[in-house]
């Protein structure tokens, strides 16, 4: 059996409606992402970029941005809200 390896990603939104963005957040929880900013999260999942995509995509408004990510070997924060070294 092949064991997938866990890539770090950042989710970043750009909320342009005003909503209830409930079932969004409790999507991220459970996917355990960690808050990094406002409207950035940091995760590690077997899911491709495209496919974290496609699954925020669906709970959140047609005119919202959203980027998906994979981090690197480098990189580099000041004062955000979790030390994504820990994830």
């Amino acid at each position: 059996m092949l064991s997938m390896a866990l890539k770090l990603y950042l989710v970043t939104c750009n909320f342009l409606q005003s909503g209830d963005y409930r079932s969004l957040k409790e999507r991220l929880r459970t996917l355990e992402a960690k808050q990094v900013l406002d409207n950035q999260w940091a995760l590690r999942s077997t899911y491709s970029a495209s496919e974290l995509k496609e699954i925020f995509r669906q709970l959140i408004d047609d005119r919202d941005r959203i980027v998906v990510t994979e981090v690197g070997a480098e990189w580099a924060s000041r004062r955000a809200l979790v030390n994504m070294a820990n994830l």
